[in-house]
């Protein structure tokens, strides 16, 4: 599920993941954390790169980095994965940060799980930067989906796992060559939404949901009424039929009185319901005493 143009609505989450700066150094950490995880092109001990079509991506990347106190190098890119491509180099402040973030095991080898978190401001941080770095909710104009897309199952099992502590049910599934974290409940997603800390969205999806029920509801009410005019038509055309077979034949004379009232009148108001046909009677008929002699006249051609 990709993102997609400038008013996305992914991109209208993360602009405001982006703005929600976290506080405390530990969730500074879990965010970078979360986001080079998920986003990163490339994560080593000589250097970070994350690529993106995303200004705000790009923004969290360099500002995280500098409050870690690292700086990135920002750049156009000619990669048609990537508008910008955002890099850290400094291969010495590189190490100590992954070190800093867990990130390295005893044999130097770069960790590309979400380990042990234990503060749920943290955990809260970890899956916000993850969803920066590769998350995306489907245009709920469409349908609703809310996707993290991994590179490998582990990861994608604490990501799940991870949103299992705050009690959403995400589930995993592979696709392609990477794994996905995803829900499609658009309850579940409004919760997640809030959660993340992206109300304006979440409100957003909430205001379509209902726009888009009333709708339906409307849609509905026309078919129905759509569908009832056509039977009505129909029925029209096949008494029609029958009352002219008998005039053209024995003539409408040779009918009772109350068959033979009922015949004129339809021929002479083609377009109207049973209902209606009844209150034109003296004295009125109800709807299934119309359809009682209608239906007599049709027999009588049988």
């Amino acid at each position: 599920m990709r993102e997609g143009g400038k008013t996305s609505f992914s991109r209208k989450i993360k602009r405001e993941l982006y703005r929600a700066e976290p506080r405390d150094k530990c969730c500074v950490r879990s965010r970078f954390k979360g986001l080079i995880l998920l986003g990163a092109s490339e994560i080593s001990k000589s250097g970070i790169k994350l690529k993106s079509d995303n200004p705000d991506v790009i923004g969290s990347f360099v500002e995280t980095a500098r409050r870690l106190g690292i700086e990135a190098e920002v750049r156009q890119s000619g990669d048609q994965n990537g508008k910008y491509k955002a890099e850290i180099r400094d291969s010495v402040r590189v190490a100590q940060l992954l070190y800093d973030l867990k990130m390295l095991g005893d044999d130097g080898e770069v960790l590309r799980r979400s380990g042990d978190i234990k503060k749920l401001c943290c955990k809260r941080e970890f899956l916000k930067g993850a969803f920066l770095g590769a998350g995306a909710v489907s245009d709920p104009y469409k349908n609703y989906a809310l996707e993290i897309p991994a590179p490998d199952e582990a990861l994608c099992g604490d990501i799940v796992s991870l949103f299992k502590d705050f009690d959403f049910p995400m589930q995993l599934t592979p696709r392609k060559k990477k794994y996905v974290a995803y829900v499609k409940n658009s309850e579940v997603i409004e919760d997640i939404l809030a959660f993340l800390g992206a109300c304006g969205s979440q409100m957003e999806l909430i205001n379509i949901k209902i726009e888009k029920e009333i709708r339906n509801d409307v849609n509905r009410n026309a078919n129905g009424e759509t569908s009832n005019l056509s039977r009505t038509i129909n029925a029209s055309v096949e008494q029609i039929k029958a009352i002219h077979k008998i005039r053209d034949t024995v003539g409408l004379d040779s009918l009772p009185d109350d068959l033979r009232e009922i015949a004129r009148l339809r021929l002479e108001h083609k377009d109207l319901s049973l209902s209606e046909l009844g209150k034109r009677l003296n004295p009125p008929l109800t709807k299934s005493g119309v359809n009682h002699r209608l239906k007599k006249i049709m027999n009588c051609v049988k």
